[in-house]
């Protein structure tokens, strides 16, 4: 096994959970599994077949924090490859493409987009260029990335704002779902107006987790019914689930303590699912009957019991309500999990089979978490993510996009929110937090104040997912920084309840584009 080598200067200064993050693709974009090992200021990392790939890793740049960024397909080389300028030419070259392709299907690209782009590719050219002074060499590579990604924002936005204004000259205002994830613990009654103004779709949590007790043998369904109450009183679209989430943190604790096998938790899982349809058939629109199946849990299960167990669900769901769609969730669609699971299956092929089974499964919902570590999506810039929805549109089903990002502002009692929350859920990290040396993360340009946590605009995400015809609904993921399955300060709200500005951004893509 011939590893991909890369010169890194500084390498053993990094949090090595920035190390944790790389893997390689092939052709089909699917992470294969990876061993690293990182030695002076080279970083090595392989698997088992000695052909080209692109390297995917977190990588921090000033912009918008830290962000998974690719390279260009490698070969495999004795001498290494400078890794900052690999990333350079990996991110131009995705801007340059996209652009490219948006301009033969008629978009006018931003006026802001060219000067950005022009020295994004002039500074990639420098570094590449002038390898005498290679501190210089790093320097401007770094920038080249970080102008390329702001080109990359504009662009995107310029597309989302243009795709949107023609979809609503042919459509009217879209037929696009746009909801919030609750809790069972959120008081509707208090959020009702803002939820109101903002959302067309009540997304409400009705996980085996959530209504089985600790015991065993007790459901509690009073939170689920008070709050499919209120969004019928409102006269909301209600998708209900997932019904089952099978993520070690939200599966009933005394399934592992009692080691239940395989059969019986389907059995579970199935008799959950028949009595939760059939409590609330004819006041739902839509069922997510699972999420985190196709992740490695606990249960260690193999593929073919992964989708038996999905097989399951779907036909029992259906059974109970034959005329509600049917969706299931896929988490971290760009299979990061992979790097690291040798046995793990495909999130693609794992749709592709269901699929082709013809269970009458009626869409796919698309769960990412970004920026959230462990267990959640990297960050990724907005043309990584536009080419995930294109590539997972390809499979013909409508798709439902579950997603959170940081959303703090930036104001004092947005600070002092944070360290909260950061008290709140200490077991998980932020990847934008990790500690990189300041000059390949600034390159000499220091920000003003640590607390500035650049980031993705959460609006930005949310108007592309919107402009994608192929996208039926979106669902944030997070109501509060407060939820105790909120760990990368995503909330709508901050734990004082005060909203925070994502909140009055979602409105207004909702009151212009959607009904």
């Amino acid at each position: 096994m011939a590893p991909l080598r890369f010169s890194v200067p500084n390498a053993e200064e990094f949090d090595p959970r920035i190390w944790e993050t790389a893997y390689i693709t092939g052709i089909e974009g699917i992470p294969w599994q990876c061993e690293h090992s990182v030695a002076g200021n080279q970083f090595n990392i392989g698997r088992q077949i000695d052909e080209s790939g692109k390297l995917n890793i977190v990588w921090p740049t000033r912009s918008y924090g830290n962000l998974c960024l690719n390279t260009t397909s490698l070969r495999i080389s004795d001498s290494p490859y400078a890794l900052p300028i690999e990333l350079a030419r990996g991110t131009v070259h995705r801007l340059k493409t996209q652009a490219a392709e948006w301009q033969r299907f008629g978009m006018r690209l931003p006026e802001k987009f060219f000067p950005l782009a022009e020295l994004a590719l002039e500074k990639f050219l420098t570094a590449l260029t002038t390898p005498a002074d290679q501190a210089q060499r790093i320097c401007d590579a770094q920038q080249s990335i970080d102008l390329a990604l702001q080109a990359s924002v504009a662009l995107c936005d310029a597309f989302s704002t243009q795709a949107l204004e023609a979809r609503r000259n042919n459509e009217g205002r879209l037929a696009t779902l746009l909801g919030c994830q609750l809790d069972p613990d959120i008081e509707v009654d208090k959020l009702g107006v803002a939820l109101r103004t903002a959302f067309n779709l009540t997304c409400i949590s009705a996980d085996l987790g959530i209504v089985e007790s600790n015991t065993g043998g007790r459901r509690d369904f009073t939170a689920i019914d008070r709050q499919v109450d209120w969004a019928c009183s409102e006269s909301s679209k209600i998708c209900l689930g997932p019904l089952v989430d099978f993520r070690d943190e939200r599966m009933p604790q005394w399934l592992f303590l009692l080691n239940e096998g395989f059969e019986s938790v389907m059995q579970l899982a199935c008799d959950y699912a028949q009595k939760t349809v059939e409590r609330y058939r004819g006041r739902v629109h839509l069922w997510n009957c699972a999420a985190g199946i196709n992740v490695p849990n606990q249960f260690g299960w193999n593929d073919e019991q992964i989708l038996r167990m999905s097989v399951s669900l779907i036909e029992t769901v259906r059974r109970c309500d034959e005329r509600t769609p049917v969706l299931l969730s896929i988490d971290q669609p760009w299979a990061e999990y992979l790097r690291k699971d040798t046995n793990g299956i495909s999130p693609l092929h794992f749709a592709d089979a269901l699929i082709r089974a013809d269970l009458g499964l009626s869409g796919l919902a698309l769960e990412l978490n970004f920026d959230q570590w462990p267990g959640g999506s990297f960050p990724r810039d907005p043309i990584e993510l536009n080419q995930l929805v294109d590539r997972w549109s390809m499979l013909g089903l409508p798709l439902m996009v579950i997603v959170s990002a940081p959303t703090w502002d930036q104001t004092e009692s947005a600070k002092q929110d944070l360290s909260h929350s950061l008290a709140l859920s200490s077991s998980s990290k932020r990847i934008a937090e990790w500690k990189t040396p300041d000059p390949l993360l600034v390159c000499g340009d220091k920000p003003k104040s640590s607390e500035t946590r650049p980031h993705i605009p959460a609006d930005i995400i949310i108007k592309l997912l919107l402009s994608k015809p192929s996208v039926h609904a979106v669902i944030w993921n997070t109501v509060n920084d407060c939820s105790h399955r909120n760990h990368n300060q995503s909330g709508l709200w901050n734990p004082r309840g005060e909203a925070k500005p994502i909140l009055s951004e979602l409105a207004k893509l909702r009151q212009s584009n959607l009904h």
